[in-house]
C-alpha cells in the first residue's frame, strides 16, 4: 500500500487535528489502499531545540493577543522578504527532512504548518526529496505570507476567502484548490443528544460545554462557570491539561453542583453531542468540531487574524456571538434558550456539510498519492467552501454593539 506522511507541528491542537482528520478521512473513505503516519515532524527527525523554540515563543505570544495580530501583519506588509527569512531559517531542517523522507519513500507528503509549507516545499526543490508535496493551509479564512509558498507543488485551502489571501501573497492561482476543512470522524458521527446526556448522568436542563484551551486563563474561566451556574445552567467544564485550572473547576464543582470538572479527555464528542452550546476561544479546529455536532458557540476570546475571521464567520452565519466578559457570555447564552433557535444553528451547521468536505478531501489526496495529475482547480463545492472575504470584513464585536 502507499504510504502518506502527514507532516505537522504540535503548537497547540490545530494542526495536528487536522492531520489526523485529513488521515482518518483517506482511510475511512478508501480503505485498504494506503497506510498513514502523522508526524511531529521538526521534533521528530532531531530538531528539537527549533522546534521548541517554536512552541515556547507561540504559548507566549498567545497570553498577547495584540502581539500577534501586529506579527501577522507585518509579517504580511513584506511577503517575499518574510519568505526568504523563514528559508534561511528552515534550511538545515530543509536538506535532512529530504534525506529522512527519501528513505521513507511516501508516495505523497501533507504539510500544514506554514513552516513546514516553506521547508518541505525548499526540501523538494533545492534537496531533491522525491515524494509528492501537497501544502494544506489549515486557517479556515485566511492565509498569511508565512503560508503562502509560491513554487509549492500544489495548495489546498478551506475557503474561497483563504484562497483569495494565498494568491494575494503570491502563490499562483492554478496551483491552489479550495476543498473545505476536514475534522475527524468522531466528530462527524456523534452520539445523539440524548444518548450522551444519558452517558453523563445528566438531565434536561440548558447545558454548556465551557472549554477555554489548555492555555486559558484560569480566572476567567472559573468566573464564567460560576455565573453561568448560578443562573441554572449545567456547565460542562474542561480543563484540559491545565492542572491549576481543573483544580479550580473541581473547587467550584464542590460548590456549585450544576458544574462538571474534565481534565484533558478524549470524550468531546460526547461533551460536544450533550451541550446546547459551546463556550471558547475562537480557535479554528475546536469551533469546527463544535459545528459539526450541530453546536453554535459563545467566543470569549481571539488571538490572531485567522481566529477574528473565524468569530466573524460565526456572526455572519447565526452560529455564534462574540462575548469577552463572563456578564456578556451569560447574556448571549439566553438567546439559547429557546429550543428553536438551537434548531436553527443545527440546520446552519448542518449545510456546511463537514462529511463531504472530509469525503471531497480524501479524494483529492488519494488520486495524487496515486499518481494522478491534481485536477483544474475549480469553483468552490460546497456552502463553506464558497465563503469570502467579503462577507467576513470588519473585526469581531459583542453582540449588540454594531460594526465599526
Amino acid at each position: 500500500m502507499a504510504e502518506v506522511f502527514f507532516a505537522t507541528i504540535a503548537a497547540g491542537g490545530g494542526h495536528v487535528a487536522t492531520a489526523r482528520a485529513l488521515a482518518e478521512a483517506l482511510g475511512s473513505r478508501h480503505p485498504g489502499r494506503f497506510t498513514t503516519t502523522v508526524s511531529d515532524v521538526m521534533a521528530e527527525l532531531g530538531f528539537e531545540a527549533l522546534d521548541a523554540r517554536h512552541k515556547a515563543g507561540w504559548r507566549a505570544l498567545l497570553k498577547r493577543p495584540r502581539l500577534v495580530r501586529l506579527g501577522q501583519r507585518a509579517t504580511d506588509a513584506v511577503p517575499r522578504l518574510s519568505r526568504a527569512a523563514q528559508n534561511a531559517m528552515l534550511d538545515g531542517f530543509a536538506e535532512e527532512a529530504a534525506r529522512r523522507l527519501d528513505a521513507l519513500s511516501p508516495a505523497l507528503v501533507v504539510a500544514n504548518h506554514g513552516w513546514l509549507a516553506t521547508a518541505l516545499t525548499r526540501a523538494q526543490r533545492r534537496y531533491g526529496m522525491r515524494s509528492r508535496l501537497v501544502v494544506f493551509a489549515t486557517e479556515p479564512f485566511d492565509a498569511s505570507a508565512l503560508w503562502a509558498e509560491p513554487h509549492a507543488e500544489v495548495v489546498v485551502a478551506p475557503s474561497a476567502a483563504a484562497r483569495a489571501d494565498l494568491v494575494r501573497l503570491g502563490v499562483p492561482p492554478e496551483r491552489v484548490h479550495v476543498l473545505g476543512y476536514p475534522v475527524r470522524e468522531a466528530f462527524l458521527r456523534p452520539p445523539a443528544r440524548e444518548a450522551a446526556r444519558g452517558e453523563l448522568g445528566l438531565g434536561d436542563e440548558l447545558t454548556c460545554l465551557l472549554s477555554l484551551g489548555a492555555e486559558g486563563v484560569a480566572g476567567e474561566a472559573l468566573a464564567i462557570a460560576e455565573l453561568l451556574a448560578r443562573r441554572g445552567v449545567r456547565v460542562l467544564a474542561v480543563a484540559g491539561r491545565n492542572e491549576r485550572l481543573r483544580a479550580g473547576f473541581e473547587g467550584l464543582a464542590a460548590r456549585q453542583p450544576e458544574v462538571t470538572p474534565f481534565g484533558f479527555t478524549d470524550r468531546m464528542p460526547t461533551l460536544l453531542a450533550a451541550a446546547d452550546v459551546v463556550v471558547g476561544k475562537a480557535g479554528p479546529a475546536s469551533t469546527m468540531e463544535a459545528l459539526a455536532v450541530g453546536r453554535p458557540l459563545i467566543v470569549t476570546a481571539y488571538a490572531g487574524l485567522n481566529e477574528a475571521r473565524v468569530v466573524r464567520f460565526l456572526q455572519a452565519r447565526g452560529l455564534g456571538s462574540y462575548a469577552p466578559d463572563p456578564q456578556r457570555v451569560a447574556g448571549a447564552l439566553e438567546r439559547w434558550r429557546d429550543p428553536a433557535a438551537l434548531e436553527r444553528a443545527a440546520e446552519a451547521a448542518a449545510r456546511l456539510d463537514f462529511p463531504g468536505m472530509s469525503a471531497r478531501l480524501a479524494g483529492f489526496l488519494a488520486r495524487l498519492a496515486g499518481g494522478e495529475a491534481p485536477p483544474a482547480a475549480a469553483a468552490p463545492v460546497g456552502a463553506f467552501e464558497a465563503v469570502s472575504t467579503a462577507e467576513l470584513a470588519g473585526r469581531p464585536v459583542p453582540d449588540g454593539e454594531g460594526r465599526p
